[in-house]
């Protein structure tokens, strides 16, 4: 299966939720439904959001300067916080806010066949959106094991991307229970209740869009299984009697700093600088996200 690009996804899902934009707010206007109104609402700050880290990723690719020795990784971080701040902000509060105006004077939806057929449209576009970004997080492992890769992964952008199309297309699917339930039971109520839903589901996504970057603005460490993998990869290493102490630190998207002191056993003729670059080599085969390595070395 080819690989699906970080690109890929967040462009993607930037192009799906411009359309859901122009799409909601035409239909919005015609229905006079506040169901719609938060569907464009939540597109609006989705469409943002997806803009920032497009920005973020680019910056982040940036190459190392006298400022920045270690790259411009970070700057992906920054921009997700950024991001989750305006879905928060715009997508959640206008939503909610708007759908409890709704609530206390109920009207009346007009041709809602087409809001009908707007949610549908959305649903599809966010779902394959979402296929996109499922698939490269799950990077053809089992579906069984998505949660635990979703919680330690480090393709932070995609899985932000994960978050947005997720939230994306289960507002379009509450948003479309809502309307049903509103014509099917005849209560004006429904309406203002999807507008709401959709709000706190926005508000939930930025939440963990907010939670899911903090460690690694403030610099999170490696998982156990990636840190017991570069303590291999350094002992795999013929003159290489023991690990000191290891410690890593993610500086990017699939970026990993390590700092590494390692106790060496030399023979008389082996060329110290030889073998600490055999240590790196051999940790960055058997890792490949690490992309800076720092060794002290201690003799035996």
């Amino acid at each position: 299966m080819k690989k699906i690009s970080s690109s890929k996804t967040v462009w993607t899902s930037f192009l799906v939720d411009f359309g859901d934009i122009l799409l909601n707010v035409i239909v919005m206007l015609i229905t006079g439904s506040v169901v719609m109104l938060a569907e464009a609402f939540e597109g609006l700050s989705d469409l943002v959001a997806s803009g920032l880290l497009l920005i973020g990723l680019k910056m982040s690719k940036r190459r190392p300067n006298k400022q920045h020795p270690f790259g411009h990784g970070k700057a992906l971080f920054f921009w997700t916080l950024i991001s989750a701040i305006i879905i928060l902000v715009f997508g959640a509060g206008l939503s909610i806010y708007f759908g409890v105006q709704r609530f206390l004077h109920p009207e009346e939806i007009e041709k809602i066949w087409l809001a009908y057929i707007a949610l549908f449209i959305s649903i599809v576009t966010n779902g394959y959106a979402l296929s996109l970004s499922s698939r490269r997080l799950l990077n053809n492992e089992k579906i069984s094991k998505f949660f635990s890769i979703f919680l330690t992964t480090a393709h932070v952008e995609t899985k932000n991307t994960f978050i947005l199309d997720f939230t994306g297309t289960s507002s379009a699917v509450l948003g479309l229970i809502a309307l049903l339930l509103y014509q099917l039971i005849g209560v004006q109520y429904f309406d203002a209740v999807g507008a709401i839903l959709i709000g706190i589901i926005a508000g939930v996504s930025s939440l963990l869009l907010i939670w899911g970057v903090k460690d690694y603005l403030i610099g999170k460490t490696a998982s156990t299984a990636i840190e017991q993998d570069i303590r291999q990869a350094a002992l795999n290493v013929q003159e290489v009697y023991k690990i000191e102490a290891l410690q890593t630190m993610y500086i990017g998207s699939e970026k990993l700093l390590v700092h590494l002191n390692i106790h060496l056993k030399l023979n008389k003729g082996n060329d110290l600088v030889a073998i600490t670059e055999k240590v790196k080599q051999s940790i960055q085969k058997t890792v490949p996200i690490v992309y800076s390595i720092q060794i002290e070395t201690q003799m035996q």
